[in-house]
């Protein structure tokens, strides 16, 4: 396979990865059609997705590299077919927890997508590469989110429908995982020498050595890269923001249930506002050429700032609109600052990995 065919993979994969047109109506189809109750889903289903990617992403961070990416990619589309099945043929609270519990394990698999690029692609494509990958994913998320609107306002199709559609999103990611050239474990040897500039003592000449040199690695490289400033600076920042957003993302449709009825709800345009909003920023930051060591502490007081004044607007809004008005401000901050520090941050990480 020819390194221009990646990008074209990176970018489909990305792209039906996150199409979701049940994501938008997802409170609205458990309450409605499986008979679940806010309580229950609040306090018995959604946290199990929370707390599975709590616990898995660790292990996947770290296998993520052992196992050379590809795996954890599959892995990641089977954690999405999972839950839509759960969705769409089961119910009841156990088989919901089951589903949750899979969309946290692909949750947290989503670190193999993006590393990949860095594994695979030259360096001087880093910052582009970033950008059509983030953007793709907010493409995938805008058609998605569009269709379920369409779907349920023009009432061709109920939220048993969108969920129904979704289910087909991660068996074709499925099939572009299995697609993926595999990264040779001799390739990423060389990438290190080459970025370094020094040679490997002891150099592997297995995958059984490779294995043992990057676990004996991993401790050397944590503190090598987190002795610098930046770097943990950047790293509080995506931390605590991922998250918050992950909680808005959860919990976000249950706040607008309180307040919605039938005729006013347009949670897919919200999110699909959202999406393109993100994409096309995404876009325009490929195009910017800004210090971010320089300007990067001033951008996340500021942004930060800005994010919080929009959660405090969000929790006490009485109308829908506000509501989503401030959910795709935030959301679409998120999505652009996380694009910043990926491409940052990928200067620092994959020439000591």
């Amino acid at each position: 396979m020819t390194w221009s065919t990646v990008p074209i993979l990176l970018v489909l994969y990305g792209f039906f990865k996150d199409f979701k047109p049940g994501e938008p109506f997802l409170f609205k189809y458990q309450t409605d059609f499986l008979n679940l109750t806010e309580k229950q889903l609040n306090g018995e289903i959604y946290p199990y997705w929370t707390y599975s990617y709590l616990i898995t992403l660790i292990p996947i961070f770290l296998l993520t590299d052992l196992l050379l990416y590809k795996p954890i990619l599959i892995l990641e589309s089977i954690g999405y077919m999972v839950f839509r099945i759960t969705l769409v043929f089961g119910s009841g609270i156990f088989l919901q927890q089951i589903g949750m519990s899979f969309y946290g394990i692909a949750s947290a698999a989503e670190i193999a997508f993006y590393s990949y690029i860095y594994a695979k692609v030259r360096k001087n494509e880093y910052k582009r590469l970033t950008s059509w990958t983030r953007a793709s994913t907010m493409a995938g998320r805008t058609f998605g989110y569009l269709l379920s609107q369409t779907i349920v306002i023009t009432g061709i199709g109920t939220y048993l429908t969108v969920n129904q559609i979704s289910l087909i999103s991660p068996i074709l990611v499925f099939i572009f995982g299995l697609c993926f050239p595999r990264i040779q474990w001799k390739s990423l040897i060389e990438r290190i020498k080459i970025t370094t500039d020094m040679e490997i003592l002891n150099e592997p000449t297995t995958y059984t050595e490779y294995a043992k040199f990057r676990v004996g690695k991993l401790w050397c490289n944590t503190k090598q890269i987190y002795g610098i400033g930046f770097v943990r600076k950047w790293s509080l920042w995506w931390a605590m923001t991922t998250c918050m957003s992950l909680q808005i993302s959860a919990y976000s449709q249950t706040l607008w249930g309180e307040v919605q009825n039938e005729e006013t709800t347009f949670n897919g345009f919200a999110e699909a506002t959202y999406t393109a909003c993100a994409a096309i920023a995404i876009m325009l930051m490929n195009m910017i050429s800004i210090d971010w060591d320089k300007w990067g502490e001033a951008a996340l007081v500021l942004i930060s700032s800005i994010d919080c004044a929009l959660l405090l607007l969000f929790s006490k809004a009485k109308t829908i609109y506000v509501m989503y008005i401030c959910y795709i401000c935030y959301r679409t901050l998120y999505q652009v600052m996380i694009t910043i520090a990926q491409y940052v941050f990928s200067f620092f990480f994959f020439p000591r990995s």
